[in-house]
């Protein structure tokens, strides 16, 4: 038995004005602009990845801000999103598949027998400030495995695709344009449950390959892609990499804050 929860409001993104700074202080090529906007962005959806896993899931409505809201057991769909965001509601879907230790589908999700969920979410909406505005389009398809019995920990694996739109307006007057599609696989990312005192993923990968196009910028069109790789070791930072350099996502950043602590020219507060 499938259930599906349906517009679910909400949903926002992380901290895309992270980078609207002015063209003074940015980038000197091309080739930096896009490398910044790529590992800006998979910060980002980094943070609603983290949030999302983060919370305990139970009859297709989940408990706490970040993935919900709705007491466990029943209830109204609640707000996805959970600290993470700018406040702008978007809108979008969730369909939840339960299954038994033998790999049965479930009528409804047990605590100590339901051993593997299947979820697919979608989501997207515009957000826009004064001197910026995003569009955002992200569906996964997750695994969450490891839940039979009294456990301590979940494990998650599956993929997604994403489509991102930026504007933002420089000092200058121009408009910086950039799109981004890309796909991401989550590789056995063990997540403690949410009564547990380490809250952030212990284990695991998620791969990112990114395209962005700078539209009718300074230089012209142009197009780059990227391949991202995000580990993560239980502490509240994950590591990404991408085109050899590293930079160090702030899993507890709050709204206002700019999702990456260091690297790749992260400037503090964004």
């Amino acid at each position: 038995m499938r259930m599906t929860i349906a517009r679910c409001a909400g949903f926002a993104i992380a901290l895309l004005a992270a980078t609207a700074c002015n063209d003074a202080t940015g980038p000197e090529t091309l080739d930096e602009t896009l490398l910044q906007e790529a590992a800006l962005i998979a910060a980002d959806a980094t943070l609603e990845d983290v949030g999302m896993m983060g919370r305990q899931f139970a009859f297709g409505v989940s408990s706490g801000p970040g993935f919900g809201g709705g007491r466990p057991g029943g209830g109204q769909p609640g707000r996805p999103g959970g600290q993470h965001g700018i406040g702008s509601a978007l809108s979008g879907t969730r369909d939840f598949t339960f299954y038994d230790t033998a790999d049965v589908v479930m009528d409804a999700f047990d605590e100590l027998a339901t051993a593997r969920i299947e979820v697919f979410i979608e989501v997207g909406g515009e957000i826009s400030r004064t001197d910026w505005s995003a569009s955002i389009a992200r569906s996964r398809t997750m695994a969450i495995s490891g839940l039979e019995g009294e456990n301590t920990t979940r494990i998650f694996n599956g993929s997604g695709t994403e489509e991102v739109s930026r504007r933002r307006t420089l000092e200058s007057g121009e408009v910086a344009a950039h799109d981004m599609t890309g796909s991401f696989t989550y590789h056995d990312l063990v997540v403690p449950t949410s009564d547990q005192e380490i809250r952030y993923p212990l284990s695991g990968t998620i791969e990112r390959l990114m395209t962005v196009v700078a539209v009718n910028g300074r230089h012209g069109d142009a197009t780059r892609t990227f391949e991202i790789t995000i580990t993560f070791d239980g502490d509240d930072t994950a590591t990404g990499t991408i085109a050899g350099e590293t930079f160090e996502i702030d899993l507890t950043a709050l709204p206002g804050q700019s999702p990456m602590r260091r690297g790749l020219g992260h400037r503090p507060g964004g």
